[in-house]
C-alpha cells in the first residue's frame, strides 16, 4: 500500500446473545486484515475493496440488530501513522510464522510417515489436503498483507518446499505400491 493518509476506521456493538454474532463478526474483521485499537474498534487501510467489504459486514451488523458505523480518518501525527503501520506489519509477521511453522509440520508429518514406512494411498490422499489447506492459506495472508513484510517470501518459499516433499513422497507412495497408477 503507498498512501497510507487515509484510513478506515470501524466500530460495532452487537447485542450479547447470541454470541455466534460478534464472533462472526470478529472472524470476518480478522480475514479482512483489521487491526483492533480496542474492543470493537478496528482500523484498516482506506483501499477500494476493504471499504467495499466494510459496507457489506456494516449491513450484516444492521441485520443481526447491531449498531455500526464507517469512517474515513486521516492520522495527523506521523508517528502515530508509524506506529499504526509497525502494527499491521507485526501482526502479519505472526499470522506468516504460523504459516511457516505449519509448514515444518507438514514436513515432519512426510518424514514420520516416511519412518514408520508408512507409504500408502490414504497417507499421501491426508497429505494432499494438508497441502490444500496450506495452499488456500497463503493466498488469504497475501490479500491482507497491505504492508509487505519481508517474511512473505519466507512463507512462499515454505509453501513451495512442501509441494517439492509432497511430490516426493507421491512418488515413493507409488513406488511402495508396486509402481502402479496413484
Amino acid at each position: 500500500m503507498e498512501d497510507n493518509s487515509l484510513w478506515l476506521l470501524f466500530a460495532y456493538q452487537l447485542p450479547a446473545s447470541p454470541s455466534t454474532h460478534r464472533s462472526y463478526v470478529w472472524r470476518k474483521l480478522k480475514a479482512l486484515g483489521a487491526l483492533y485499537l480496542q474492543n470493537s474498534i478496528c482500523i484498516l487501510p482506506a483501499i477500494g475493496p476493504v471499504e467495499d467489504t466494510l459496507r457489506w459486514l456494516y449491513d450484516e451488523i444492521l441485520s443481526r440488530r447491531g449498531t455500526t458505523s464507517i469512517f474515513h480518518v486521516s492520522l495527523l501525527d506521523g508517528e502515530e501513522r508509524e506506529d499504526i503501520i509497525a502494527r499491521f506489519r507485526r501482526q502479519m509477521e505472526d499470522e506468516y510464522g504460523e504459516f511457516i511453522e505449519q509448514c515444518g509440520e507438514f514436513h515432519a508429518e512426510l518424514a514420520k510417515e516416511r519412518g514408520r514406512k508408512h507409504l500408502t494411498f490414504g497417507e499421501l490422499e491426508e497429505n494432499d489436503a494438508d497441502l490444500a489447506k496450506l495452499r488456500l492459506w497463503l493466498p488469504k495472508l497475501r490479500a491482507r498483507d497491505f504492508f509487505q513484510v519481508d517474511i512473505a517470501r519466507e512463507a512462499a518459499a515454505g509453501l513451495e518446499s512442501c509441494e517439492t516433499d509432497f511430490r516426493q513422497f507421491e512418488s515413493e507412495v507409488e513406488a511402495a505400491s508396486g509402481g502402479g497408477e496413484v
